[in-house]
């Protein structure tokens, strides 16, 4: 009997009892799947955060100054506009830095009447966050210097508050200030859970004027190569404890940093979920071992026929040791189909890039192929090892 045959013979076998190879085969199924779910999500969950950071111009040379010790802070920001411009001017290695301050504040324009985001920032935003103006200008540098009441509105804000028409030019009412609108932001969604559409730009002096606040949300600084990240961190952790009288009341973030805490979530769930699976695909090994054994006896009859009319021990051997690593890697398959399914809709549904991962999927394959092995021997020697005569006797 060559590999052929024996392929054939199993197939039948499977299709005579679909309910109890399918039974058989929900062990590898669910560890597999797992599998194939968990690292694909996190495959997923890397690149949507890779995707999110460069779209806003993130790169791996940017770095994040946040205020306080910790996420969220617990004391008040110190970090001013001051800062920000210190830190351009005397730090080294350093290509560019924007100060940011967020707020909000109601905004009216003749009876429609609503609360917006507020973005304090200065005119050198949209060249180191990849974004651009779809009409009019931005804000310039004289904008900043001399506080002037000019606003960059976002998408969503111009069709709240001047549908069908271009606002440039016209008068917005933020805070009860009336503030010159002169340019209109490209859409850009949603990023790292914040509506980019729903704001109004103004210079950081006017914001720090309309919010009465001289604290910073975050500063946010572009060294000149990834490489000098960590050098350019040290310098602003020594200047700006020098400046806020030996205070750690600030932290850092970076694109790397930002990844490896996802990595390091990922991880942990993923060995996690490993337990999971491994003890689903050793539950799946003795099920398979289990029902071979079961398989064996019920056709012992078959196998002192088959060895009466000539059929060797390599041949049966051969016949069931094939059906197991049929069941296995059958298993295997719908495992992968099980698991990039429930990917897909978890990825759909949390709104991630959908993809799967080919490493995953081959490991997937391998581990169900080694359960295949490891349960197929033991009843196919067992079904090799028959003596024809007592099997031919069996009832």
């Amino acid at each position: 009997m060559d590999l052929w045959e024996s392929l054939t013979a199993a197939l039948d076998s499977l299709k005579a009892n679909r309910l109890r190879s399918v039974l058989t085969m929900l062990g590898v199924i669910i560890g597999v799947g797992l599998v194939i779910t968990l690292v694909s999500l996190g495959e997923a969950a890397k690149v949507y955060v890779n995707q999110e950071v460069g779209g806003m111009g993130f790169g791996s040379n940017a770095l994040v100054v946040h205020p306080g010790k910790m996420d969220p802070p617990i004391e008040p920001s110190r970090l001013s506009y001051s800062d920000s411009k210190e830190i351009a001017r005397r730090l080294t290695g350093i290509n560019d830095v924007v100060p940011v301050l967020i707020g909000s504040a109601q905004a009216r324009m003749g009876r429609t009447e609503d609360k917006i985001a507020i973005w304090g920032l200065t005119e050198n935003w949209p060249a180191l966050a990849n974004y651009r103006v779809t009409d009019g200008q931005f804000l310039t540098s004289s904008d900043i210097e001399k506080h002037r009441k000019v606003c960059v509105l976002g998408p969503d804000v111009v069709a709240k508050f001047f549908p069908g028409s271009s606002p440039v030019g016209e008068t917005l009412r933020i805070g009860g200030k009336r503030f010159q609108c002169i340019g209109v932001m490209e859409e850009k969604g949603e990023m790292l859970g914040m509506n980019m559409d729903d704001m109004a730009i103004l210079p950081i002096t006017a914001a720090e004027d309309l919010l009465e606040t001289r604290r910073l949300t975050e500063i946010i600084v572009w060294a000149s190569d990834a490489d000098k990240v960590h050098d350019v961190q040290q310098q602003i952790e020594e200047f700006l404890r020098h400046r806020h009288l030996d205070q750690d009341d600030f932290h850092f973030h970076t694109q790397s940093e930002m990844l490896s805490i996802l990595g390091n979530i990922t991880g942990t769930l993923t060995l996690f979920v490993a337990g999971i699976a491994g003890i689903s695909l050793l539950v799946g090994s003795i099920g398979i071992m289990n029902i071979m054994l079961v398989s064996v006896m019920e056709r012992t009859r078959e196998i002192g026929i088959r060895k009466a009319i000539g059929a060797s021990d390599r041949d049966l051997f051969l016949q069931f040791f094939t059906e197991a690593l049929v069941i296995s890697l059958g298993g295997g398959v719908l495992g992968i189909a099980a698991g990039t399914a429930s990917a897909a809709a978890v990825m759909a549904f949390a709104g991630l890039p959908f993809g799967v991962s080919v490493w995953a999927v081959g490991a997937a394959l391998a581990s169900s192929g080694i359960v295949g092995l490891a349960s197929g021997v033991y009843p196919a020697m067992r079904a090799a090892r028959q003596d024809p005569i007592q099997a031919l006797r069996y009832e």
